[in-house]
């Protein structure tokens, strides 16, 4: 049997404390130790023999922690360019043990590390890695700390970037990846025009920093950083607006559509937009200012192969304006968030999925594909031809999600969370009498105080 999960992003909380208040974002340990039970549930009603758990990617929070601000390191380089004992390595191991001295996340990773004692059957536990926790790869002190975290085996070897799931005679039957080789933003080679999605990339394509590494530790990451900055933790804690706007930069990851991320940051209750921009405005700055002056971002725009023409002299227009002599205006703002939202916009993965490697190709036998990366479940047809069944499954996320109305004015705050169990055509004691593999697809979010099993 198959279990995955993907996009838990164990984060730390200190980084970005003020005064006594912190801003925790994980899930309760409670919440994963029920799924554990229920999977227990779901050997023991299928007489499973063997489990195989994959963490499909961006299961630590690596890019985005307030502890890059602190010196010149930022996220958004090379794996091969960090060296051993180097400043770099030293900040990836402090955010690793940051999250992993957060209570929730101490507790949850201790449970991960021990699924023998929670689940009746061989568990087998196999972390592949995302974009944002690209950086676990990146030394060998790094990845023996996350492996031994995890009670992974391995030592220091490079963590995987794929998974394949094989049936009851070991043929590949379902592919898992995170899913970032499908998105532009995120990966260093823009697998659009690929006619053939290859099953493996090289490590040094997964090491490259992409553009998405920038904008999420100098906008997501820095802007909460500059506001305290501007107007001090003790007026901040103070003030009932700048605690409100703090909170709302804290929570900026969680907002869907990410097309919804100003009218979030502009929507507080009896606060006029221009209020919130005037208040933001020095942070904004800021941050744009950093951003232009950026050698590594600029170098980053012209040799990407991932992006557009287009969108290269897009991204050089905005930073080489100089937008500071007579301040940001508004409107320049809502573009350019605006323009970084349509390359991000989410969409459907499966066309990519349809041109994997081991779908296209007849002999392999594959019938599934599973990833995460975008925080939509999803499960679509790929084909069925001559009644050949084959399918994609995204599994969503695993933590808080900020949803919008349509009109992006009201927002609400919920716990999302996908499962996934795939069976070969040997496990499941109620699959479709002649099929070869079965799945079982839940996807569901919490809202309130309340256990879900």
């Amino acid at each position: 049997m198959l279990i995955v999960l993907s996009d838990l992003h164990f984060s730390e909380a200190q980084s970005t404390q003020i005064g006594d208040l912190r801003f925790n974002r994980n899930l309760s340990s409670e919440i994963y130790q029920d799924f554990f039970s229920e999977i227990n549930q779901v050997v023991h009603a299928n007489g499973i023999q063997k489990l195989d758990f994959v963490l499909a990617g961006d299961i630590l929070e690596l890019t985005r922690s307030g502890y890059w601000l602190d010196g010149e390191d930022r996220p958004y380089l090379d794996n091969r360019s960090v060296a051993e004992r180097s400043g770099t390595e030293k900040t990836l191991l402090k955010i690793i043990d940051a999250i992993f001295s957060e209570e929730k996340v101490a507790e949850t990773i201790h449970a991960f590390g021990n699924l023998q004692n929670f689940i009746d059957c061989e568990v087998s536990l196999h972390y592949i890695l995302g974009n944002h926790d690209r950086l676990a790869n990146a030394t060998p002190a790094v990845r023996r700390r996350v492996r031994g975290i995890f009670g992974l085996a391995g030592d220091d070897a490079l963590f995987e970037h794929t998974f394949i799931f094989g049936d009851e005679e070991d043929q590949p039957l379902c592919l898992v990846r995170h899913g970032h080789e499908y998105d532009q933003m995120n990966f260093s080679i823009n697998t659009d025009g690929l006619e053939m999605i290859p099953t493996n990339f090289t490590e040094e394509v997964y090491g490259k920093p992409c553009l998405g590494d920038i904008i999420t530790i100098e906008f997501g990451g820095a802007l909460p950083r500059y506001f305290i900055e501007t107007y001090g933790e003790s007026a901040i804690l103070n003030d009932p607006q700048l605690l409100a706007l703090y909170k709302r930069l804290m929570a900026f990851d969680d907002v869907r559509p990410t097309t919804a991320l100003l009218a979030y940051l502009f929507s507080m209750p009896d606060v006029k937009k221009r209020l919130t921009w005037e208040l933001m405005k020095p942070s904004i700055e800021k941050a744009l200012d950093t951003i232009s002056d950026n050698r590594a971002l600029s170098d980053l725009i012209q040799d990407s192969k991932s992006l557009s023409k287009g969108q290269r002299v897009l991204l050089d227009g905005i930073l080489d304006l100089d937008l500071l002599e007579g301040g940001v205006p508004y409107w320049m703002v809502k573009q350019m968030i605006k323009n970084v939202s349509k390359q991000i916009k989410l969409k459907s993965q499966i066309r990519w999925a349809k041109r994997e490697e081991l779908i296209i190709d007849p002999n392999a036998g594959c019938k599934c594909v599973i990833s995460g990366h975008t925080h939509f479940p999803e499960f679509s047809l790929i084909s069925s031809r001559k009644g050949d069944e084959k399918y994609y499954i995204n599994t969503g996320t695993w933590r808080n999600i900020i949803p919008a109305t349509k009109n992006f004015k009201e927002f609400g705050m919920l716990e999302a969370m996908t499962r996934v169990f795939l069976f070969n055509g040997t496990e499941r004691n109620h699959a479709s009498q002649g099929s070869s593999w079965s799945f079982q697809y839940l996807s569901g979010v919490n809202f309130g105080n309340h256990r879900y099993i």
